[in-house]
């Protein structure tokens, strides 16, 4: 078997930024979001039981989400493939620590909100919403389901599983085309990659249009949530899912600093000391793109080539995002246990397994984590309608969760430095 060494051309595909689109009259999204809560309390105080039909705002702006979702992880997951050459030991030793450290954070999320049932309590099924009917699939049923039927099934079912095997194929397949003129001296294919990053551009330029309405869909589900008596409830099963999500986020950073002192041989003081502008600057944009150059600075100071750096910091913008994955996990079994819906084993082993692609495709854009989020929930029957009431309290989890995926990025770099260094590399 060939064992070529790496080749690692990073991406120049445009980075996603939050300007201006999500940011109506210069206003930064979680602003709006805060004015939307606070001016649907009244709203929702004084007409009561009125308000409910406000809720028909989220589910409109949550439809136009879901329709972006499917297209928006086939293109975040062509272009990742497409536009990075990654051959040999680096790439699949970097592979293997992303996806380590996203189940690592998946099984931390569900642990905690099981231990901690942050969404008992919260009493959202009786606000006009009930669990989709799901039922358990066998073995036999859960492979067969893996092939759809047609190639437009995966796009109008999101089915999740469909689309992600269905994107790995055309992947692999425009990779093997991509070589094959390459060898030939042919650059004819500079045009499919140019047309996948522009279409991821695209897209991501439609989701701003829609992320900008998002303090609509929360004014709408706060103010038909708080109509009702159970208002309370649901305020402290926030709270709890607050808690629930910070700690899971300090568990999954400890695991970062063990793998540094253990695999790494890194202090993780001297690592915690060298990422401290990175998660100011995350804390306060709440993007992993905009972090992009001071996660390449901070590397440089600790010492890690610019191999390992340019290629974590380019892939793991797509495809690391641990944070996401744990919130999202999170916020999928919140959503059951707020409306009394039990999860089997097997349905939240199907949630790991769905966010495990979901968070890929969840863009590096504040609060780009709901755009896959209906994908997670049909993959186990869960209703996406009370998705919006999790906004409520995202901008704050969402700059935490961003502090974790940066501070994975960064570790990763490190353990792919001492793993499989340029030295041993020829091709670095």
């Amino acid at each position: 078997m060939d064992s070529a060494p790496a080749q690692i051309v990073p991406s120049t595909e445009p980075m996603p930024a939050d300007e201006p689109e999500s940011r109506p009259w210069g206003l930064p999204l979680y602003v709006w979001v805060i004015l939307a809560v606070a001016l649907a309390i009244p709203v929702g105080m004084l007409l009561g039981e009125r308000a409910v039909p406000l809720e028909l705002l989220s589910k409109l702006i949550l439809r136009a989400l879901a329709a972006l979702a499917a297209p928006l992880v086939v293109l975040a997951i062509l272009s990742a493939i497409v536009t990075n050459e990654i051959h040999g030991r680096t790439g699949l030793v970097m592979m293997l620590f992303y996806v380590g450290n996203t189940i690592v954070a998946m099984v931390i999320g569900l642990s905690l909100s099981n231990l901690f049932n942050p969404g008992a309590g919260a009493s959202l099924a009786g606000n006009g919403s009930n669990p989709a009917t799901f039922v358990q699939k066998t073995p036999s049923e859960l492979v067969l389901d893996l092939v759809p039927r047609s190639f437009g099934e995966p796009f109008t079912q999101n089915h999740l599983a469909q689309l992600v095997l269905l994107t790995l194929a055309l992947g692999v397949g425009l990779v093997k085309i991509r070589d094959a003129r390459a060898a030939q001296g042919d650059g004819s294919f500079k045009a499919v990659t140019d047309l996948l990053s522009i279409g991821f551009e695209l897209l991501m330029k439609v989701l701003l249009w829609v992320v900008a309405l998002v303090p609509l869909a929360v004014f709408g589900i706060v103010a038909s949530t708080v109509g009702h008596k159970e208002a309370m409830s649901v305020l402290g099963s926030l709270l709890r899912l607050i808690v629930v999500v910070v700690c899971g986020l300090g568990l999954q950073v400890a695991w970062y600093l063990l793998q540094m002192a253990v695999v790494a041989r890194m202090s993780p003081l001297r690592f915690l000391r060298g990422s401290l502008d990175v998660m100011a600057n995350t804390i306060s944009t709440a993007s992993t793109a905009a972090t992009i150059p001071f996660t390449l600075k901070a590397l440089e100071r600790l010492g890690i080539s610019r191999r390992s750096s340019q290629l974590t910091a380019c892939i793991g913008t797509n495809f690391n995002n641990d944070g996401t994955a744990l919130y999202q996990a999170t916020a999928a079994i919140f959503i059951a246990q707020a409306i009394g819906y039990p999860l089997s084993l097997g349905d939240q082993i199907v949630i790991m397994l769905t966010t495990l692609v979901a968070s890929v495709g969840a863009g590096s854009i504040p609060s780009g984590s709901f755009v896959t989020m209906p994908l997670i929930f049909a993959a186990v029957g869960l209703p996406a309608d009370k998705i919006p009431i999790l906004l409520t309290v995202d901008w704050l989890l969402d700059r935490c969760r961003t502090t974790s995926n940066v501070l994975g990025d960064m570790s990763v770099a490190v353990l792919l430095d001492r793993v499989s260094p340029p030295s041993a590399d020829p091709g670095a």
